[in-house]
């Protein structure tokens, strides 16, 4: 059945039987036939009284070369408990109309109900009335909805923090991404195209030595593995600079100030050791320190830009 089509003082006489198709004979004085308000298979709300039974519904309106006809009917009302009567023979009236039962309408002035405006939304009241409320606002234009206020976006929902949230099982983000208006002192607001902000490392700094990632998003922030005999700590003392950031470096006597020897848990001096004094990496600026390396059997100690070194037997 295609759309409900209403007309005026659409008014026909039918002498037709039973439950089926009914003939329309022509317009009563005063009114109008079928055909001149609706085509072949055109749908329509009807009723039909022969002055005892009647029938109220929707139809179906068809016409062929010689006959205009409804040639199906739904009642919703009718003298035979709301269905199709079975019509004897006579006259019948069969009119176009407006069922009270399917009518929709506004109630302004009474209870709650309010008068419609312009640019208002309707919603549904009761069965047949239509509702307004003044705070939900419709932009035809822009086709922008506003709630609690005149709409400057396509979704626009104002008022109190506590009634001006949005629930939603999720959101999918277009191009046009997420709009941060930046009015909170804790950020600067603008548009984010990503559903998170990537972390990142930089060379700057040297945290893309110190610290890797786990992945893109809800990262862990990890540590790089080191070599053995590593120390994260700020620059030495002989950096010639009066900061810098820390990396991870072999640790200094100068790194400890006033430490110029370390001693064991037995109390006795200890000193750097090595397998072969080729693997000694200690810088040599630092003079006067000892070093001593097993597998070979030599002492090494530092004079401030070299190694020297003597093998024990």
């Amino acid at each position: 059945m295609s759309n409900i089509k209403l007309a005026d003082r659409i008014k026909e006489k039918s002498h037709s039987i039973g439950t089926g198709r009914l003939d329309l004979d022509g317009a009563f004085a005063g009114s109008s036939r079928f055909s001149e308000a609706y085509v072949s298979g055109d749908s329509f709300f009807y009723a039909i009284s022969d002055g005892t039974d009647y029938e109220v519904g929707s139809g179906i309106y068809a016409f062929d070369t010689v006959n205009h006809y409804i040639e199906a009917r739904f009642p919703a009302e009718s003298s035979n408990s709301d269905n199709l009567v079975n019509f004897n023979t006579g006259l019948k009236e069969v009119y176009v109309t407006y069922p009270g039962k399917f009518s929709v309408f506004t109630a302004s002035g009474q209870a709650d109900f309010k008068q419609p405006d312009a640019s208002g939304v309707a919603f549904w009241g009761s069965e047949q009335i239509l509702s307004y409320d003044e705070n939900i606002v419709w932009n035809n234009q822009d086709k922008y909805l506003g709630i609690l206020g005149n709409p400057e976006y396509p979704l626009d929902v104002r008022g109190q923090i506590e009634k001006s949230a949005i629930r939603s099982s999720g959101v999918i983000v277009g191009d046009s991404g997420v709009m941060f208006s930046g009015v909170s002192v804790s950020y600067s607001g603008g548009r984010q195209l990503e559903p998170f902000l990537r972390s990142e490392l930089d060379d700057t700094t040297g945290t893309d030595d110190v610290f890797s990632l786990s992945g893109l998003v809800d990262q862990r922030l990890l540590f790089k593995k080191q070599p053995p005999s590593q120390v994260f700590a700020g620059p030495s003392g002989d950096c010639g600079c009066v900061s810098d950031y820390p990396v991870f470096r072999p640790l200094r006597f100068d790194d400890i100030q006033g430490v110029n020897q370390i001693i064991n848990s037995s109390g006795n001096l200890a000193i750097p050791t090595f397998n072969l004094y080729t693997d000694n990496d200690i810088s040599a600026d630092q003079a006067g320190v000892l070093a001593f390396s097993t597998g070979d059997n030599y002492l090494m100690i530092a004079n401030g830009t070299s190694w020297v070194k003597i093998q024990l037997s």
